[in-house]
C-alpha cells in the first residue's frame, strides 16, 4: 500500500477528492480530528481539519505505479494542487503508515482518547492514543489536545485527549 499527500493550493480539494475516490483501489480523504467545543448551548466534539489544504491518499499500488498512472493528472492540475515531491516528498514509510492507520478511523478522523494522570504519569485508557503515552510530548488539558512527537508537514501532530482525572 502506498500513502501520499497532495498539497491543495486553493479551495478545489473536493473535486480532487471526488476524482480519486472514484478510482479503483484508491481511498482519498481530508484528515480530521475531533475537537471539543464548549459554549452556552453546546458541549460536544466536532470534526475539524487536521491539516488544512492537504489531501491524503491511500493507494493499493506501488509508488512507481501510482506516479506513472497519475503523472499527466498532476501536470494538468499543477496550478491548484501538487503532489509533494523532491525534498518535500511525503511518501510515508511503513512505520508512518502503521502510525496513521492506528490513529485514523475508517473515515480519516482521529477520535478522542480518554485517560488519567496518576502521580504525574499519563495513562490513556481508551482511544487511538492508548499505548502511545511515550510519544505524547505535551498535553493541553483545557483544549483537550495532546501533542505527539511526529513531525509531519512541519508541525507537531495533534490528537484529541481528554484527561478526566488527575491525582
Amino acid at each position: 500500500m502506498y500513502w501520499c499527500i497532495i498539497h491543495i493550493k486553493s479551495g478545489n480539494c473536493h473535486d480532487l477528492l471526488r476524482f480519486f475516490n472514484e478510482q479503483q483501489g484508491i481511498h482519498a480523504f481530508l484528515p480530521m480530528m475531533e475537537k471539543w467545543f464548549s459554549g452556552a448551548n453546546t458541549k460536544e466534539y466536532r470534526n475539524i481539519l487536521l491539516f488544512p489544504d492537504y489531501l491524503f491518499i491511500k493507494a493499493d499500488m506501488s509508488k512507481e505505479h501510482f506516479h506513472q498512472t497519475y503523472q499527466d493528472l498532476f501536470h494538468q492540475i499543477s496550478r491548484f494542487a501538487k503532489l509533494l515531491e523532491g525534498e518535500a516528498l511525503i511518501s510515508m514509510d511503513e512505520e508512518e503508515q502503521r502510525f496513521f492507520e492506528r490513529m485514523f478511523d475508517g473515515n480519516g478522523v482521529i477520535r478522542h482518547s480518554v485517560g488519567n494522570i496518576i502521580n504525574s504519569k499519563l495513562n490513556v485508557e481508551s482511544g487511538p492514543l492508548k499505548g502511545m503515552e511515550q510519544q505524547i510530548k505535551k498535553i493541553d488539558r483545557h483544549k483537550r489536545i495532546a501533542y505527539l512527537d511526529c513531525q509531519l508537514l512541519g508541525t507537531r501532530m495533534k490528537a484529541p485527549l481528554e484527561v478526566v482525572n488527575k491525582v
